[in-house]
């Protein structure tokens, strides 16, 4: 009977063998921080651009001016934050997706294994 550290390196050996696309987790744990980031910096900039916003004044036409300018810049805080959001989904989701799937692919295995033996023993 086999040890669970075989069909550990078993098993590991077989996913080597399939020749999956694994990533680069370096990049993706990069590119998942970058996310962050951007989300970070969106919503700290919508907030500035609301103070801004908020505190216009001087003549009629400068502040509406004022104020236009910083809805613009809101906008394009906005949009950084969900890039910034879907980036670190995409990556913290990939990452975990990834290990569920390789657990998955385990305990089938030794599910299988116990089966096996129990039909062989008979």
């Amino acid at each position: 009977m086999e040890t669970t550290g075989d069909r550990i390196e078993q098993f590991k050996s077989e996913v080597t063998d399939l020749n999956l696309k694994t990533g680069n987790p370096s990049r993706e744990k990069t590119l998942q921080t970058i996310g962050f980031v951007l989300m970070l910096v969106g919503i700290i900039g919508g907030i500035i651009c609301y103070v801004g916003a908020k505190n216009a004044s001087g003549d009629v036409g400068i502040a509406a001016a004022k104020i236009q300018e910083q809805i613009v810049f809101a906008i394009w805080f906005l949009i950084l934050t969900v890039v910034g959001a879907a980036m670190f989904l995409r990556y913290a989701l990939a990452s975990f997706l990834r290990m569920w799937l390789l657990r998955q692919l385990y305990e089938g295995q030794a599910n299988t294994d116990r089966i096996v033996d129990a039909v062989s023993k008979r």
